[in-house]
Order: structure tokens, then C-alpha cells, then sequence
């Protein structure tokens, strides 16, 4: 997480550690409990945001290894067994995870509601999965 600085209104500096989808909520001063706003200050230095030349590669997190270049990335990849995701795969497989807690929930009303009303749990099943392969 990223160190974020305000000031409040009577001058004084305020440093916090916080994530970046709260960086601007509201922000008290402890020391005069006036409101404080956030200060624009200078961004961390990165090689490649100042123009340098010299580029070490980066560390991707998900692999855990610092990488030379895009060859040397799909070479991890192949020798540990991943592949790139396409386009909407992490959608479509969610969606159908979706579906299918869905169909499970409605199944296990329906079980329920059988065996509540039968006692039987054979009646139970046979109402809820009618297909013998399930």
C-alpha cells in the first residue's frame, strides 16, 4: 500500500498508509481534529518513468520471478504449465460457476421441501435428480 500525505487546514502534515480506493476519504487531523486534504507530492521513482536506459526487467508477482523480457515470461510459464487467460475467460468461468451454485441451490430446496414433506429420502432424490446418471 501506498503512503499518502495531508495537510489540514492549520498546516500540519499527516502520513498514512492506505490503499488506493481510500486514499481520498475523509481524513481528521489528530492533532487540532480539523479536516485534511490530500497533498500532491512526488511519485516514486521508477527506471522507467524518468527515461532511464538501463532496464532489469520487472518482478511479476503472480509467477514470483523477475523477468528479463516477454520471451523469458512465456518460457516460465511453459516450463511450470501456465498459459494466458483469453479474452473474457475469467467472465465466462464465472458466469458458469455461477449457474451452477444456482442449479445447486434450487436442487437443494427442492430436496428439502421433498423430504420435508415425504420423509422419504429415495422420493427425496428421485424428485430432485430424475435423471439416474446424476
Amino acid at each position: 500500500m501506498p503512503l499518502y500525505e495531508y495537510r489540514c487546514r492549520s498546516g500540519h502534515l499527516i502520513t498514512m498508509l492506505r490503499n488506493y480506493q481510500s486514499r481520498l476519504d475523509e481524513v481528521i487531523c489528530t492533532t487540532c481534529s480539523q479536516p485534511a486534504g490530500i497533498v500532491v507530492s512526488m511519485p516514486a521513482r521508477t527506471s522507467w518513468s524518468w527515461g532511464d536506459t538501463k532496464w532489469d526487467g520487472y518482478h511479476d508477482r503472480g509467477l514470483n520471478v523477475t523477468l528479463r523480457d516477454q520471451k523469458h515470461r512465456e518460457r516460465v510459464m511453459k516450463q511450470r504449465g501456465l498459459r494466458e487467460l483469453q479474452d473474457g475467460e475469467v467472465e465466462r468461468e464465472i458466469s458458469r460457476a455461477t449457474r451452477e451454485q444456482e442449479q445447486h441451490d434450487k436442487n437443494m430446496k427442492t430436496y428439502q421441501t421433498v423430504l420435508q414433506d415425504t420423509g422419504s429420502t429415495a422420493m427425496a432424490m428421485a424428485q430432485t435428480f430424475p435423471n439416474p446418471e446424476v
